[in-house]
């Protein structure tokens, strides 16, 4: 059976919102966790603080996006090919990487 382009865009919406609050919460982690990282782990660190800079603006959009898709496959399509695993951690894991971050002052932590 071929799949509908609105159930493509929205499962690359959701995977890549997905992944970006994954690297986001990990990173964020790692930043209040008083942990020494040896030269190399320090540096795959170091570069994904870009991704934690601008996802700051980028997931809340992503997810916005990915919110609205939902709502119009949910509408349109009965059967959504069990992508119900997908669209739950869509929307609960940029909540809780928003919520760790707001609890812990993440402001001034990034100064």
């Amino acid at each position: 059976m071929k799949k509908k382009p609105i159930l493509v865009v929205k499962n690359i919406f959701c995977t890549i919102t997905i992944i970006w609050s994954a690297i986001m919460l990990i990173e964020y982690v790692m930043i209040l966790l008083p942990v020494d990282l040896s030269r190399f782990w320090f540096s795959i660190f170091d570069f994904f603080v870009i991704f934690l800079y601008s996802g700051i603006f980028a997931v809340p959009i992503l997810l916005l996006l990915s919110i609205i898709f939902m709502a119009i496959v949910s509408k349109k399509h009965e059967n959504t090919d069990g992508a119900n695993v997908l669209n739950i951690l869509t929307t609960v894991l940029p909540v809780i990487t928003f919520l760790v971050m707001f609890l812990t002052n993440f402001n001034s932590r990034l100064q």
